[in-house]
């Protein structure tokens, strides 16, 4: 943690920060700029229960999180002392904790305490340190040793920065003109982060300058590319180069890969390949006859025509997923006429913040005053670091008295159906229209984002069914309904591909589309036998227990602890075995029988590969994933050593990058 220029800080902006703050994260702060850990004894019992709880939308499962008034003067004697702290300008004592202090320090807090597993994962992903290399490094990789690296989206970023900070020469390859991935491509009315900016972003570049608790997709766009420059890593893209696939050259142990840049071909080769490109790389198209016969404008939500204009139009809206809702709630106030399709009703969850300004005294405590980034960020971490099994899991025993799924499962649907009857208190069709007949989770929830409030306005109607058929006014649903429209707009997800839209070829010649048939399948979210020095991150079994972001860091460590292995042993091939494999998938695939995921009923959606198998989740607490993720189990690999390999003579030093 840098040092704090107190003649750089606007006093009175900082007081007003200062008395705005929570006192328990106050206290936080002032703990580690100090180092005087006996300050948790002195105030921290006065504080214990007025910790700001605020779960963001998970809120109002149980009722408002209320929580107590602090005392006055403890509160005002904290802030005080932290005031005086950050104007003195010394160096925090204590940038980095003790496990033993963080237990004691998160507590307070969040109000309880994390289980045992969580907290390694909750310090590291909140900021406290930057990802903690397992494997000491033997060896610097040799000169000619080379990363390519498939797409600079948030995953691609995150695996430049950690390579760079590793030691390894790369290259990423981008198709696009510029960083950002989907955060590029998504254009659409009202596209924005449906998860909290606080732990939306990396831990080891947390950012406090966000202008909203949910950030629009310009916002966070810009954060990447501040990561990216900042970084230094933006000269390391090759960008406007599509990727067509890849081939494994056995002779050589090297990965060969095709690509085109300006209607010219080009390739590249490595020594290990990594695909960040994640599931979602195309707008998913519903089969509709006669589309083509529309005279007016049809547009996919992935695919945005920013050159149309709405105003005063008639538009059709197919879907009602995270996008559609989105769209719906931007475009509403602008168009003559909104008619919304919906194939089946979500869960919308309450969401209060999603809209809302950080306060501005706010922004400037996380700006300016150490380590309260950190703490709010573990504090908007606090559900996901919990035992929260009961969300996904069938209880059995609870299934068996109640006729439900799991309490808290059952308590998320109440809450919904709640937030739904509060809306429309006085038509029982339209409530009757927008519940769900299957349990929550078995298909992405959607935060509201205004839609609810979007319905009632004069010019919107929403109507179930399916899109068929469109003819030269407008579309036609499967039940025969004609609807008159200027434009189509469509909001149906994206095609989940896992790397098979790429000529990805590995031993022997067989291909990625080859090895997936009938469905993609992984090695701890990341590897595929037969594919070898090859890591695709997120892929199938990686996701649905955090956020992308988490997930992603988790998966990049771990290839930096696999690529480590490779040059201290100095081996030029390693493939995860069959064996392994399926041991993987036969510890996880039992467990994925018992989520809601897999118990759909008759929901639709993308967590379904081909709408038949779960493929996308893993059913394990992200927590859990956090230690497996630490290093690779080293007998799961069949290797090939370099044929000049020698016996590591000298041990360097540990590091942290």
């Amino acid at each position: 943690m840098a040092q704090v220029q107190a003649e750089s800080l606007d006093q009175g902006k900082l007081a007003q920060a200062v008395a705005a703050l929570d006192p328990v994260v106050a206290l936080m702060s002032l703990i580690q700029i100090t180092g005087d850990r006996t300050l948790l004894d002195k105030y921290g019992a006065a504080l214990d229960g007025t910790q700001d709880k605020t779960r963001e939308a998970f809120v109002a499962i149980d009722g408002p999180l209320e929580h107590d008034e602090a005392s006055a003067e403890v509160a005002d004697e904290v802030r005080a002392r932290l005031l005086n702290a950050v104007l003195s300008g010394r160096e925090p004592i204590l940038p980095k904790l003790d496990m033993a202090l963080f237990r004691r320090m998160s507590r307070l807090t969040l109000g309880l305490d994390l289980p045992e597993m969580s907290l390694e994962p909750a310090y590291q992903h909140s900021g406290f340190t930057t990802d903690d290399r397992v494997r000491i490094p033997q060896r610097t990789p040799e000169p000619g040793f080379k990363v390519l690296v498939v797409g600079a989206g948030m995953m691609g970023i995150n695996a430049a920065i950690k390579l760079q900070q590793a030691g390894f020469d790369f290259q990423i390859v981008e198709k696009l003109h510029d960083v950002g991935g989907n955060w590029l491509e998504n254009t659409y009315p009202g596209a924005a982060v449906d998860t909290p900016s606080r732990v939306y972003s990396f831990s080891f570049e947390p950012n406090g300058s966000w202008t909203k608790y949910y950030p629009n997709g310009p916002e966070f766009l810009s954060y990447l590319s501040r990561v990216t420059d900042k970084y230094g890593v933006r000269d390391r893209i090759d960008f406007n180069t599509r990727v067509s696939g890849a081939e494994w050259d056995e002779a050589r142990h090297l990965w060969v890969l095709n690509a085109e840049r300006d209607g010219q071909p080009i390739t590249y080769e490595g020594n290990a390949l990594i695909w960040a490109v994640g599931p979602n790389n195309a707008a998913n198209y519903p089969d509709v006859k006669n589309l083509d016969a529309f005279k007016g404008k049809v547009i996919h939500s992935a695919e945005w025509d920013s050159n149309t204009d709405l105003t005063g139009k008639k538009v059709v809206l197919v879907g009602t997923g995270c996008s559609g809702v989105q769209v719906a709630t931007a475009i509403a106030d602008k168009v003559k006429d909104l008619t919304i399709v919906q194939r089946q009703p979500e869960w919308i969850i309450p969401n209060p913040t999603a809209h809302d300004p950080v306060d501005p005294r706010e922004r400037y405590a996380l700006e300016h005053i150490p380590f309260v980034k950190q703490w709010k960020r573990l504090q908007g971490q606090s559900s996901q670091m919990q035992d929260m099994r009961g969300m996904i899991m069938r209880d059995d025993e609870h299934a068996a008295k109640t006729g439900g799924f799991a309490p808290l499962n059952d308590g998320i649907k109440a809450m919904c159906r709640h937030y739904l009857a509060s809306h429309f208190p006085d038509d029982p069709e339209m409530v009757k229209l927008l519940t769900p007949d299957y349990i929550p989770f078995a298909k992405r929830p959607i935060l509201d984002c205004g839609f609810y409030d979007t319905l009632k306005k004069p010019n919107v109607s929403i109507t179930r069914g399916t899109l068929a058929e469109c003819d030269a006014t407008g579309v036609i649903l499967a039940d025969g309904r004609h609807i008159d429209c200027d434009v189509v707009l469509l909001s149906t997800g994206y095609k989940l591909f896992f790397g098979r839209q790429f000529d990805i070829k590995g031993i022997g010649g067989k291909t990625l589309k080859e090895t997936f048939e009938p469905f993609p399948f992984s090695y701890e979210g990341m590897l595929i036998p037969g594919f070898p020095n090859m890591v695709y991150l997120g892929g199938p079994y990686s996701f649905l227990v955090s956020n992308h972001a988490v997930v992603s860091e988790q998966q990049v460590h771990y290839t930096i602890e696999l690529l480590q292995w490779m040059v201290d042993e100095q081996l030029t091939s390693v493939d995860v075995t069959k064996e392994a494999t399926e041991a993987f998938l036969a510890e996880v695939e039992p467990q994925l029988e018992r989520t809601a995921w897999v118990n759909h009923g008759n929901a639709h959606g993308y967590y379904r590969d081909k709408g038949q198998k779960v493929i996308l989740a893993i059913p394990r607490h992200n927590s859990q994933i956090w230690h497996i993720m630490r290093e690779p189990r080293y007998g799961d690999f069949k290797v090939t050593k370099a044929a000049h390999a020698e016996p590591v003579t000298k041990t360097l030093e540990p590091v942290s990058i």
